[in-house]
């Protein structure tokens, strides 16, 4: 009796320490949006300024960043990056007739 309530101890205590394994990784982001801070300091450092707005944007499971950048030089920019890789893949200056 003695063995099976200890056996009946180890599974429980082994189901506790499981579930809290996994309330610790609910915080990190999944694979294919774990790039956004890399995202933001490469923009930045493309085109260095002040990021006057960010958005997500999403389709078919693929996430990447959008920037609006107002650079140093008074140019404003849109840069893209993809979220699954970190790396920038478009960027686009604004004129004044874009902005309206």
């Amino acid at each position: 009796m003695k063995f099976g309530l200890g056996l009946l101890i180890l599974v429980i205590f082994m189901k506790i320490a499981s579930a809290a394994e996994n309330d610790n990784d609910r915080y990190t982001l999944p694979p294919n949006k774990g790039y956004i801070e890399a995202c933001t300091k490469q923009a930045l450092m493309l085109h260095p300024g002040v990021i006057e707005t960010e958005r997500m944007h999403h389709q078919q499971g693929y996430f990447w960043m959008v920037y609006q950048i107002k650079a140093s030089d008074s140019s404003e920019w849109l840069v893209r990056c993809d979220l699954a890789t970190g790396k920038l893949i478009h960027e686009q200056e604004l004129d004044d007739d874009a902005l309206k």
